[in-house]
């Protein structure tokens, strides 16, 4: 009878475990920006988690959210919604314009890929605790955002990688920039790129998810440009055009 009890006990504390981490998976950073140490943390979940005692790692600084400035919404994390925080971490400049960003459970050492929830990077591959990512599957070593910050997550709960962040334009770009169109998006052989009027000292940039530059080509006026994708591979690709005026990014995917 008390084998019987012990293995029920097991079997509980199991469960409410496996629920615990389930919950726990339903949060992602999905807004960074170094410029003003600003974070967002959203609950995709459909239950209200209290993130006030979970923690932030970059680049080996820590801190617990429940120190940090409250700029919008709650700490305790209803479903859907979401809570921006401006960074405040021990040892430093809260977020550096290199710099990796994790987050992490209430209790647990930093280092072990259990403690972590979530994890994203921008600038370099290989930095803080992308190790720590890597093995519990939140990140793919050596990738990074090499897009303009502010960072913004833009994929779903079961996203993960830097294919799913991109740069976050306020409202004033938005209405100032102006945009340029892809076609055929995907694409097997040729990418054709138009950028709607002339831009000053234009260059077109190309990026694929390690962040390796494959094309960097001056516009020099031009509007239409034609990239000869073939001997790509297949995946997915960050096509950049800036000038002194502007900056936007869009992906590309080739077949």
């Amino acid at each position: 009878m008390r084998k019987k009890y012990t293995f029920y006990v097991v079997v509980i504390i199991f469960c409410f475990g496996a629920f615990v981490q389930n919950i726990n998976a339903q949060l992602r950073i999905t807004e960074v920006d170094p410029s003003t140490e600003r974070l967002k943390i959203k609950n995709f979940g459909a239950s209200t988690i209290n993130i006030s005692s979970y923690r932030l790692c970059s680049k080996f600084k820590y801190g617990t959210l429940s120190d940090m400035t409250l700029i919008d919404g709650f700490l305790n994390l209803m479903p859907n919604a979401s809570v921006e925080v401006t960074v405040a971490l021990s040892g430093g400049n809260a977020i550096d314009d290199i710099a990796d960003m994790g987050l992490y459970l209430p209790t647990g050492n930093f280092g072990t890929p259990s403690s972590m929830i979530d994890f994203t990077q921008w600038g370099s591959g290989g930095n803080g605790r992308e190790s720590v990512a890597v093995t519990n599957g939140l990140w793919t070593a050596g990738t990074f955002i090499n897009v303009a910050a502010p960072y913004e997550f833009i994929g779903g709960v079961n996203d993960r990688g830097v294919s799913f962040w991109d740069t976050l334009l306020s409202t004033e770009n938005v209405e100032a920039i102006t945009k340029f169109n892809m076609a055929p998006n995907p694409a097997s052989l040729h990418l054709n790129i138009n950028v709607p009027r002339r831009l000053e000292n234009a260059t077109l940039s190309v990026f694929d998810v390690l962040g390796k530059n494959i094309l960097e080509q001056t516009l020099g006026g031009l509007q239409t440009v034609s990239i000869d994708v073939s001997k790509w591979n297949t995946g997915i690709y960050i096509v950049k055009v800036s000038s002194d005026e502007v900056t936007q990014t869009k992906r590309f995917i080739k077949q």
